[in-house]
């Protein structure tokens, strides 16, 4: 990380609103790294890369976090316990903050087309089943100066984290819209606590009850309401975008390597395409590593092990940002 000392005081700089700034930088830059978004050995490729940061850089306020909470909490309830198919449970709450965050990645590319671009867009936000919402997260769109009109392309808004580093569709989402975003989100485990305090719960609601029950005097309320963070601006990255038309199926291309010593396994370090184990064995590159077949293949670090459904993945690095083009098409 030494050579890109630079780079990262350079994202601190960018993220300075945030009160987690020098954190953040860090996670920004492993997304961007390991993501491929740029040559570690190459600072011209690491120019380009943080000017592009600069341009793709929006900022989300405690509006746009009611917004998202406000829109997740109406539909929460439909999304808890499907999780694409798998038996993973989660409590409603925690489903809850999870589709906000995903919200959140939408109003910061809502906000992006129209401080860039001039392009106004309305986001789906009706009440419905899962499947409803896979093919498009755009319902209008309106061009400067122009009519509000039905988007000629379902678009679709991933949001992952500020260190990630890959465009991850399970399921059959793959199958539903034309272009996928990616937005990173640079939010934090508190985000939610200090909303609460922002919008006075804590204070007005949880405080008074906290004594009422005996549990907080006036010296530990005092202390826990100043221990508790207060909201800033949540930092969101436009990544990129992915065009399901100009990509070849099942695997548009694939980097990796053998990983291991006392448990040897076969990572994906990049690609793009549907992957499952049935997708990869038939690749050269696959068979060269493990001419028998039985090694198993993880995608680093969101997958332990590959099954025979297909996964659509697509590393950052590989996404395109032509914007101009992909909203003449939108």
């Amino acid at each position: 990380m030494g050579k890109l000392a630079n780079i990262e005081s350079r994202l601190r700089e960018l993220l300075l609103s945030s009160r987690a700034a020098e954190d953040l930088s860090r996670q920004l830059l492993k997304g961007g790294e390991l993501g491929g978004e740029f040559r570690s050995n190459d600072e011209s490729s690491q120019e380009k890369w943080i000017q592009r940061v600069a341009c793709h850089l929006v900022w989300l306020d405690h509006d746009d976090y009611s917004r998202a909470l406000i829109r997740s909490i109406w539909l929460a309830p439909r999304f808890a316990g499907t999780d694409f198919g798998t038996s993973r449970q989660r409590d409603l709450a925690q489903v809850w903050t999870d589709a906000a965050r995903g919200f959140l990645g939408e109003l910061a590319f809502r906000k992006f087309l129209r401080d860039r671009f001039g392009v106004l867009v309305e986001l789906s936000s009706r009440r419905g089943s899962l499947e409803e919402f896979l093919p498009s997260d755009i319902d209008k769109i309106q061009e400067p100066g122009g009519a509000w009109r039905k988007p000629r392309l379902n678009l679709s808004i991933k949001t992952t984290k500020f260190n990630g580093r890959w465009l991850d569709l399970p399921g059959k989402q793959f199958e539903h819209s034309d272009v996928f975003v990616l937005v990173k989100l640079g939010i934090s485990r508190t985000h939610f606590l200090s909303f609460l305090k922002h919008i006075s719960f804590i204070m007005d609601k949880l405080i008074p009850l906290a004594r009422e029950l005996g549990e907080l005097n006036e010296e530990e309320a005092s202390k826990l309401w100043g221990d508790l963070p207060e909201f800033t601006p949540i930092p969101a990255y436009i990544a990129g975008f992915l065009e399901k038309e100009k990509i070849s199926t099942p695997i548009h291309r694939v980097e990796c390597r053998v990983k291991g010593k006392t448990r040897k396994r076969i990572e994906i370090v990049a690609g793009v395409g549907l992957f499952s184990r049935t997708t990869l064995r038939s690749l050269r590159e696959i068979q060269g590593l493990d001419p028998q077949g039985k090694l198993p293949i993880v995608v680093d670090p969101i997958i332990d092990s590959l099954t025979d459904n297909p996964h659509f993945l697509a590393n950052s690095g590989a996404l395109a940002f032509n914007w101009e083009g992909l909203i003449r098409r939108l």
